[in-house]
């Protein structure tokens, strides 16, 4: 090889900020029915494909809008009288968060993607070496958005595991990290937090948003929520104990509250409820900080939202009907989906994140682990052999250790998967860790009773006409009853 320049200190500095994750899907093609069947089922990516077949007819139909002007660089096209998203996504966002201020054009800024908008709102805010903090677990592609392009660093807040990091008992820790800044070198910049949160399945309470809010007042330090999940929330017969809906950051009163609305800043847009992240728009929302919009909008010239996804989604959120319909079915998709995993998870005796929000549970696959990894092995280890378990069997879950999860035995499993995908997937998923097979609703399954016996002895025999399918050991809870019973519906009537 020539002997080549080296790369800049930055790229060599920035590429060691953000290392490349510990445990990846094996390569080769994804799994998919016609084919590739034995490829990987991979349920690590926050990808909601429950209703793509419908959003596909819908972007099918002949697009009468296109133009000319689609041709033509981003900033010609903003500028005609064409419906764009520029226009668009703002009145989705009126419709669907009530926000105090009207959303507009100009007091929000398009961007491709939650992602990017992210990376350019963080390099507006924190300088190179200065944070942003978060509490743990956190998403673990924020690491990403934060060190590139703006060089800055993610301060995690450490919670210890049995505090609820979605409570306000996480706010001392948040402060306490803030207070300790000078210590650690870093200077903070902004806090971060998603809500719905990521990992974790649930809807954040207004009180503990507020929480945050006024910590960035008292400390002098911006405010992100990122409310990408905030219409994929759903109700179910297995909700977490604090059950609350969804209120935007942008319906507060932030002045009565004693909090600077210049100061916080909200990243939503339409493409997870529509399971469509690879359409690329996301929106960077802040109605009291002209300065901040018009120092971020120029960064997205070089890499603005495709006239093409912006022609096929403009027609889609145009039509309001067919968005109200469609984000009630994903909403009650979701939540079947979300049963069918729970009542899997409860069978199998495996302790998971209630939800009521996203596309995924975080599971503490402990017992499982313990079935492939020898006594007295360490988290790792056992980590390292659930992942190539899996691996082998072709699925795949992503550990939340790389999420700096205080529980160091747990996955998040992504649920938003055709039904029989899903299916097949927690078979894989039984196989890799020799573990028994639950009743799981396919045409295979003609009972029309499952039993529940040894309940005193603690140790649930399923029976399927009479015949053991399997066993769940350890703690009986309540709920063993309505999760076999759910199922066997499920079974019986396809639904």
């Amino acid at each position: 090889m020539a002997n080549l320049p080296p790369l800049s200190n930055r790229a060599y500095k920035r590429s060691g900020a953000a290392p490349p994750h510990a445990y990846l899907p094996p390569p080769g093609p994804l799994y998919d029915p016609e084919l590739y069947p034995d490829g990987t089922i991979n349920l690590s990516i926050a990808e909601n494909t429950l209703l793509s077949e419908r959003l596909i007819e819908h972007l099918k139909r002949p697009i009468t809008t296109l133009r000319t002007q689609h041709l033509r660089y981003r900033a010609t096209l903003i500028k005609t009288t064409l419906p764009t998203v520029e226009d668009l996504l703002p009145e989705y966002i009126n419709d669907h968060f009530n926000p105090k201020v009207r959303i507009t054009r100009e007091n929000s800024v398009t961007g491709p993607g939650i992602g990017a908008c992210l990376a350019q709102l963080v390099w507006a805010l924190a300088g190179e070496g200065e944070g942003v903090l978060m509490s743990v677990p956190f998403y673990d592609d924020y690491v990403r958005d934060i060190v590139h392009p703006a060089g800055a660093i993610l301060v995690r807040a450490d919670v210890p595991a049995i505090i609820n990091p979605l409570s306000a008992d996480v706010l001392p820790y948040l402060e306490a990290k803030l207070l300790d800044s000078d210590r650690i070198g870093v200077k903070i910049k902004a806090l971060l937090i998603p809500n719905p949160h990521n990992p974790l399945p649930q809807v954040v309470q207004k009180e503990v948003i507020k929480g945050y809010a006024l910590l960035a007042q008292k400390y002098n330090i911006h405010l992100i929520v990122d409310e990408v999940y905030a219409l994929s929330t759903y109700t179910s017969a297995y909700p977490p104990a604090l059950d609350v809906k969804f209120e935007s950051v942008l319906t507060y009163d932030l002045p009565a509250l004693g909090v600077d609305p210049a100061r916080v800043h909200v990243l939503a847009g339409p493409t997870k409820d529509f399971g469509a992240s690879g359409i690329k728009l996301g929106l960077i929302i802040s109605p009291a900080n002209p300065e901040l919009l018009n120092l971020v909008r120029p960064l997205f010239y070089a890499t603005p939202i495709s006239s093409v996804s912006d022609v096929l989604f403009a027609r889609v959120l145009q039509d309001k009907p067919f968005v109200e319909r469609f984000l009630a079915d994903n909403r009650a998709a979701l939540r079947e989906a979300y049963e069918l995993v729970a009542e899997w998870l409860m069978w199998h005796g495996l302790e998971f994140t209630r939800a009521n929000a996203a596309v995924y549970v975080v599971v503490d696959f402990a017992p499982f682990l313990a079935r492939i990894a020898p006594a007295g092995a360490d988290p790792i280890e056992k980590l390292d052999r659930g992942v190539n378990a899996l691996i082998r069997e072709r699925v795949f879950m992503k550990p939340t250790n790389l999420m700096a999860d205080p529980i160091p035995t747990r996955f998040r499993l992504i649920f938003s998967q055709p039904r029989e995908i899903l299916l097949l997937a927690l078979r894989r998923i039984e196989k890799a860790f020799d573990a028994p097979e639950a009743p799981l609703p396919s045409s295979s399954v003609k009972t029309k009773k499952i039993t529940v016996n040894n309940m005193a002895n603690g140790v649930v025999n399923v029976a399927v006409n009479g015949t053991a399918r399997g066993s769940v050991n350890g703690k009986i809870k309540d709920t063993v009853n309505g999760a076999v019973n759910g199922m066997l519906h499920r079974a019986v009537t396809g639904r």
